[in-house]
């Protein structure tokens, strides 16, 4: 139940209104000056105050800035005869969270109670059976098979509705309907391995945007029609961490936002390749031979960025005729190092630029307990995201393009996976990755894992014979037979990449054109 102080030295008068809020399950501790309300603060659990200004001795004001110095984000509503304007001013200012002037009625006051305390409960509640209802809807569709525009609508209503409950969606359908969205996961995976080889096969419009596409699709119409263009891959963003960065850039600029797939493998080696060649994995293989490096924890595996990119706007008709400048920012340094030099970049109208924090981030939680503790969950760990971002050189090479008047292009590689269940695998010469593999004469359980075993019709280099590429679904992690609980231990509930999921494999692309206002 909720506990409303209600301070009025005229309480005895708001009896109906006791009333009324008692008959909706709120209890009401009403108090008839400042000093009482402190005193039952103190001995006794609140949900929110409600205050009048003018009372004998202790006035409102500065009955809240005494109650502020020990309850920081306890709810506090000014209710008041007053409508002067500097009232007003001074009780926000003076972090009262809302105002209401005399008379009220009761349904006034139950609304802003309502907001203030259970808004964003009710809100997860909702938010949770709509993706229930949706889910079910999902679940009938089996029989005649969804396209890959459903599983995008599906997954951006799930971020977005999970963003906007700070993350207690996730928490509310655990309760609800937790094994649904597992198989809901594996479905997307089933998809994924159906229609995977079609999508890349297909140039028609009708197929999804992805990783190879994606410079002429849309960074090579931008670079025709705008005066200065930058294309800015964050490794290993997530649309749900691309949201809580959004609403700072709202204030410059304009935001569409459309959906990419990234390749496969989802992870940094394959589809940031693919990105910056305008090709597929298979292909980089064939036509940049002495270029491809494929195993797993090598150093440099993206060092031929600039020259792949370069290529593939030549081979792609782009009609400037320049060599577009490249810029990898790995620390806080090098970004600022980025924005001292920005003119210089731009000189020729085109930078790309690859920001590899969240990708570090990533990996860092995976080995690092202080960052596991400090971002247990999803949640959280988007929020150590968040916090990194409004304090970065980032969100000041934003403010600075758009006072530029530069389009930028935001998107990222890939992103990840919570993962929590381990799955068993056998084979030879099986590179190290948990969420993919390629090896030969593999053995794993299909239920948990996507075996490859043509990789030229997957858009994979087939340089061996036998060679067999493996995906994780879901969920789900690879390791070998046998392997010991403490490396199990590793990597469950950890951030990976490289498998099959809907995080991992549908990314955010971004356009943001700069709004025209005085900056």
């Amino acid at each position: 139940m909720i506990t409303v102080l209600w301070v009025d030295d005229e309480i005895a008068h708001l009896q109906s209104h006791i009333r009324y809020l008692e008959k909706h399950q709120i209890s009401v501790l009403p108090a008839s000056s400042g000093n009482a309300a402190l005193d039952l603060l103190r001995e006794n659990r609140v949900d929110i105050v409600l205050m009048d200004q003018m009372m004998v001795g202790m006035d409102g004001l500065e009955t809240v800035s005494r109650l502020r110095k020990n309850y920081h984000a306890l709810p506090g509503v000014m209710v008041t005869q007053s409508e002067e304007e500097e009232l007003m001013d001074l009780a926000i200012g003076g972090e009262v969270d809302d105002y209401l002037t005399k008379p009220v009625n009761p349904s006034q006051i139950l609304l802003v109670i309502k907001r203030l305390v259970m808004g964003t409960r009710l809100k997860t509640q909702r938010a949770a059976r709509e993706m229930v209802d949706q889910t079910a809807r999902i679940m009938e569709m089996r029989s005649h098979e969804m396209g890959w525009r459903e599983w995008v609508n599906i997954y951006r209503s799930w971020m977005e509705k999970d963003v906007a409950s700070e993350g207690s969606l996730a928490d509310e359908m655990k309760i609800v309907q937790k094994t649904r969205f597992d198989d809901l996961a594996i479905d997307f995976s089933k998809h994924v391995e159906r229609r995977y080889p079609d999508w890349i096969a297909s140039t028609g419009s009708d197929s999804p945007l992805m990783s190879h596409n994606y410079l002429e699709r849309v960074v090579v119409p931008k670079l025709e029609s705008s005066n200065e263009l930058v294309m800015l891959i964050n490794d290993c963003m997530r649309y749900d961490q691309w949201l809580t960065m959004a609403p700072v850039l709202e204030k410059w600029f304009h935001i569409e936002t459309e959906f990419m797939f990234t390749v496969l493998p989802s992870a940094t080696p394959y589809s940031r390749n693919s990105i910056f060649a305008g090709l597929l994995p298979r292909d980089i293989w064939r036509f940049h031979r002495n270029r491809w490096v494929e195993q797993y924890g090598v150093p440099g595996l993206n060092r031929y960025e600039p020259e792949f990119l370069s290529e593939a706007l030549k081979r792609l008709g782009c009609g400037r005729n320049f060599d577009p400048d490249y810029v990898k920012i790995s620390n806080r340094r090098e970004g600022e190092t980025l924005l001292h030099s920005l003119s210089r970049h731009m000189q020729n109208g085109f930078l790309s630029i690859v920001v590899n924090y969240i990708d570090h981030l990533t990996h860092g939680r995976s080995e690092l307990d202080l960052i596991r503790d400090l971002a247990p969950d999803v949640a959280s760990f988007r929020s150590l995201a968040e916090t990194w971002f409004k304090s970065s050189f980032l969100k000041m090479l934003f403010q600075t393009l758009a006072a530029r008047g530069t389009t930028v292009l935001v998107t990222s590689d890939h992103g990840s996976v919570f993962t929590t269940r381990d799955t068993r695998i056998r084979g030879r010469g099986v590179s190290g990755s948990i969420r993919y593999r390629y090896g030969n004469s593999l053995s794993v359980d299909p239920r948990t894992i996507i075996a490859a075993r043509k990789p030229a019709e997957w858009g994979l280099p087939d340089d061996t014979p036998a060679k067999t590429y493996l995906f994780a679904r879901s969920d789900y992690f690879m390791m070998f037979q046998n392997v010991p609980r403490k490396e199990l231990q590793k990597f469950r509930n950890t951030f990976q990449h490289g498998g099959v999921s809907l995080e991992e494999m549908i990314v955010p692309s971004i356009v943001l054109t700069p709004k025209n206002i005085d900056r």
